[in-house]
Order: C-alpha cells, then sequence, then structure tokens
C-alpha cells in the first residue's frame, strides 16, 4: 500500500460567516426539556435537604 502524506496547506479551514450562523435557536421541545430538568432537580435538592434534616 502506497501512503500519502497530507500537508497542512492543503487542507483549508472556512472561517464562520458571521457570529449568528455559528449558533441557532432551540427548539421549543430542547426548551421545554431543560426548564424540566431544571425544576426537578431543585425540587430533588429541595426535598433530599428537608429529609437528611429532619431524620
Amino acid at each position: 500500500m502506497t501512503e500519502e502524506k497530507v500537508r497542512e496547506t492543503d487542507q483549508v479551514v472556512a472561517a464562520p460567516a458571521s457570529y449568528e450562523d455559528e449558533y441557532f435557536e432551540l427548539q421549543p421541545i430542547e426548551k421545554k426539556l431543560i426548564s424540566y430538568s431544571l425544576l426537578l432537580g431543585i425540587a430533588l435538592l429541595i426535598v433530599f435537604i428537608f429529609a437528611f434534616e429532619i431524620f
């Protein structure tokens, strides 16, 4: 088999056109999942704090 060397000059890295093209808006289901997981985490934190403080 023959091995080919790839030179760094052959690789072209495209820069993003603008800052807005780099990121995109979250979909509604993603926003809902993030809010549910945050609320569940905070609720469980409060429950565990009270559970271990009392007992």
